[in-house]
């Protein structure tokens, strides 16, 4: 039987990740102490302690780290966007905060970043990771490769808004965390009878190994669930925003799946006609997602939200 203990850890982490999902979608807007401590129920005086002592880092480096990672994106993704705009988009009062932060954070300019430097980062981070499954928006600076990765299929459709109860893992992607975490998930679904041969389940990476630090990688295991769905002890429950997506299926294993991801990003987006827009990516894993006769293979979909350029 679960200790009072552990109940209570996981009613204090389950209420600093919706803190961590609303910094997450309102990145552009005042994020005060005592507004995020309204939304986990905790007293101001005490959260930015919680938060430390859940997260590994403070309410502060949280948002900053999370506004600039994004607007390092951006950067790459929308260069019709000047740098002040990005800037403003992702709640910095001025192109002088900004400068400075970024340079702080990445060790180099917005605009050198934009001439290459998001490369070099991206190979300085690399060699200092062990190689695992790609988040949802995975590597993407190298040069077209010939092959396979040319013929793939995607196509263009539109995904609803789901409402899902999920579980969250923190660490570096690959094989062996997350599949931990889904592992749990399914144990939860069981005990509830979400287990049906009609579930659909959502896997969401939210930060980018490109950019963060591998030990900060955010990443969550989905069910939808009914609108009326309470989350519990061990769940939360959220909204996932729909709308279109580039729309790839894949089957494989979670030591294959990183290629798959950058092989969209690398092959199929340049020469799509799109941008990816500014919703995680998803993978979408419907009923069974096991492989009959290949251990350890599963099917989904690789979904990247996507605008015409």
């Amino acid at each position: 039987m679960a200790r009072t203990e552990d109940f209570d850890r996981l009613e204090y982490e389950k209420r600093v990740n919706l803190v961590i999902d609303h910094v997450s979608a309102h990145l552009a807007e005042d994020l005060s102490l005592e507004g995020l401590a309204r939304v986990a129920a905790f007293s101001p005086f005490h959260f930015h302690r919680i938060f430390r002592a859940i997260s590994g880092e403070t309410l502060f480096a949280f948002v900053q780290r999370l506004r600039l990672e994004r607007a390092a994106l951006a950067l790459i993704h929308h260069r019709d966007r000047s740098i002040l705009a990005v800037a403003l988009d992702h709640g910095f009062s001025s192109a002088a905060s900004f400068a400075r932060a970024f340079k702080a954070h990445f060790g180099m300019s917005a605009t050198d970043w934009r001439r290459g430097g998001a490369e070099r980062w991206s190979k300085r981070g690399k060699a200092n990771r062990n190689p695992g499954k790609a988040r949802s928006r995975p590597a993407r600076h190298g040069g077209p490769r010939k092959g396979k990765e040319a013929t793939m299929s995607v196509r263009i459709g539109e995904l609803p808004k789901y409402h899902v109860a999920y579980m969250r893992y923190v660490g570096p992607y690959g094989p062996h965390g997350i599949p931990t975490l889904w592992k749990r998930l399914y144990d939860w679904m069981r005990t509830r009878g979400l287990d049906t041969a009609d579930a659909v389940k959502l896997g969401i990476a939210h930060d980018d190994p490109d950019v963060t630090a591998v030990e900060k990688l955010r990443y969550d295991a989905c069910v939808v669930v009914p609108p009326d769905f309470a989350g519990d002890k061990w769940v939360n429950v959220m909204d996932v925003p729909g709308g279109k997506h580039a729309i790839s299926v894949f089957t494989g294993t979670a030591h294959e799946i990183g290629d798959a991801w950058s092989a969209l990003y690398r092959t199929w987006l340049p020469g799509s006609g799109f941008e990816p827009d500014d919703r995680a990516c998803l993978e979408v894993y419907r009923g069974n997602p096991e492989v009959a006769g290949r251990p350890g293979a599963f099917r989904c979909e690789l979904c990247i939200p996507v605008r015409p350029r």
